[in-house]
């Protein structure tokens, strides 16, 4: 599935969920290292259970 991100603030972006597990709208936020390159995203809608974490290795 590809959501199409509508900023909001800073480093944080929203979507609207859609489906069968349609949840509403949900927050997607970037962390970055001092040069600027996303390190992490955390996606509200799948972080319910701690699973909404992605990290660069």
């Amino acid at each position: 599935m590809t959501f199409r991100l509508t900023h909001y603030d800073g480093d944080t972006f929203s979507f609207e969920t859609v489906g069968e597990n349609a949840s509403g709208p949900s927050g997607v936020t970037f962390r970055g290292d001092q040069g600027g390159t996303a390190t992490q995203v955390t996606i509200g809608a799948f972080d319910k259970g701690g699973l909404g974490t992605f990290r660069r290795g």
